[in-house]
C-alpha cells in the first residue's frame, strides 16, 4: 500500500540502540487496549495542560512573599508540558522513515514499531497512525485476520484527525485483507465504502484491481469481462507484476466464462509480464488458470 506522511523526516529510531538489542514483537491487536491507550495519553495531556494552567495562576499570584517553592513547581510543572510536547513531535518525526524500515526490515521495524507505541501521552492522531503502521506491518507478514481486525477499528475511531488523509489506503488495505481470508461479504463492504472514497491515481488502479478480485471470488465473469479494454489499458499503469496480475484474473474470468480465446489471448500477455514465480504464486492462489 501507499504509505506517505506530511511529516518531516528523521533517522527511524533503533529498536533499543544497540544492535544487538533483543528484537520485541508486538501484543496481539485488541480494540479495546487501542481505546484504553488512547483515554491514557488524553488524560496524561489533560493533567499535564491543568498542571500548566495552575502553574501560570501561580505565576500571576506571586508577590512580595512568595516562596522559592512556588518557583520550583512552575518551572517543573512548565518543563513537564514541554516534554510531552517534545516526544510526541520526535514520534511524528519517525513515521515517514519507520515507514521505509517496516519494508526493509520487518524485524526489526517492529521492534522499532513496539517501543514507539510503549510512549505515553502521545497525541490521538500519532498514536492512530502508529496503529495504521502496525496493520502494514500485519498485512506484510499475512496476518490478514489482524490486519483486517485494525484496519475497522481505525476507520471506525472518531476524531482521527491528520490520520484521515489515509482512509483510502486503510480501506484498500482492508479490502485485500477480506478478500485474503475469502470472506466476500466485508470484501463487498469495503468496495462500497471505497466507491465513495476519493483516491489517487495509484489508489484507484488498486481499488479497480480489488474490485476485479472480488468479482473472480463470487463467480461474477461477465461482470469482470466489462469494460475489458479500458480495463486492459489503466493495467499498462501498472508495474510490471500488477499488471500481469490482472491480466491473470481477466484471463480467469474469461476460462470461466467459456471464451477460451480471449483466455488464450490474456494468458499469453501474462507470460510476457510475469516471472515463472510469479505465475506459480498466482496459480496456487486461483488468481490464474
Amino acid at each position: 500500500m501507499i504509505d506517505a506522511d506530511p511529516t518531516p523526516t528523521e533517522q527511524a529510531p533503533t529498536p533499543s540502540g544497540s544492535p544487538s538489542a533483543p528484537a520485541r514483537r508486538l501484543p496481539p491487536f485488541s480494540p479495546s487496549r487501542l481505546q484504553r491507550e488512547l483515554a491514557i495519553d488524553a488524560a496524561l495531556r489533560t493533567a499535564a495542560l491543568a498542571g500548566l494552567f495552575f502553574a501560570f495562576f501561580l505565576l500571576l499570584s506571586f508577590g512580595p512573599g512568595s516562596s522559592a517553592m512556588k518557583a520550583v513547581l512552575i518551572v517543573f510543572m512548565i518543563l513537564a508540558w514541554l516534554a510531552l510536547n517534545v516526544t510526541g513531535a520526535k514520534v511524528a518525526q519517525t513515521l515517514p522513515s519507520l515507514s521505509a524500515v517496516l519494508e526493509s526490515n520487518p524485524p526489526a521495524g517492529e521492534t522499532a514499531l513496539a517501543n514507539l507505541m510503549n510512549k505515553r501521552a502521545l497525541p490521538r492522531w500519532v498514536r492512530l497512525m502508529l496503529t495504521h503502521r502496525q496493520a502494514v506491518l500485519r498485512h506484510r507478514q499475512q496476518n490478514f485476520t489482524e490486519s483486517s481486525a485494525i484496519a475497522q477499528t481505525l476507520l471506525t475511531t472518531p476524531r482521527p484527525g491528520p490520520a484521515a488523509a489515509h482512509r483510502g489506503q486503510l480501506l484498500l488495505l482492508l479490502t485485500e485483507a477480506r478478500l485474503e481470508l475469502r470472506d466476500a461479504t466485508g470484501a463487498w463492504l469495503a468496495l462500497v465504502e471505497l466507491a465513495h472514497t476519493p483516491l489517487g491515481l495509484t489508489e484507484a488502479l488498486q481499488r479497480m484491481a480489488l474490485r476485479t478480485r472480488y468479482e473472480l471470488l463470487v463467480g461474477q465473469n461477465e461482470e469482470t469481462l466489462k469494460g475489458l479494454e479500458h480495463k486492459t489499458q489503466l493495467a499498462e499503469l501498472m508495474p510490471a507484476p500488477q499488471c500481469g496480475a490482472l491480466h491473470a484474473m481477466l484471463a480467469t474470468a474469461a476460462k470461466h466464462a467459456g471464451r477460451d480465446d480471449l483466455h488464450t489471448q490474456l494468458r499469453s500477455r501474462v507470460e510476457l509480464m510475469c516471472s515463472e514465480d510469479e505465475i506459480v504464486q498466482m496459480l496456487e492462489g486461483g488468481l490464474l488458470v
